[in-house]
């Protein structure tokens, strides 16, 4: 199990704000993991799974929101 930030991983189960702007809410995952390893709070693994995270994230929230407005 990996041990991540309990703020960002908050942040990227809030489902209702990643449906609502996948792409925006994705930026700000990956910044917070940016700013995390700068502060050496992760190492280069966990950023790497961090970054990879808010992308799968951003994709789920697209099709999520295409699910919603698709008749």
């Amino acid at each position: 199990m990996l041990s991540l930030p309990s703020g960002w991983v908050a942040e990227l189960n809030d489902q209702p704000a990643l449906i609502m702007d996948p792409d925006g809410r994705a930026a700000v995952l990956a910044e917070f993991a940016m700013a995390a390893h700068r502060r050496k709070a992760v190492d280069d693994d966990q950023l790497c799974d961090m970054l990879e995270f808010a992308e799968s994230a951003r994709l789920w929230a697209l099709q999520a929101y295409e699910s919603f407005t698709m008749p």
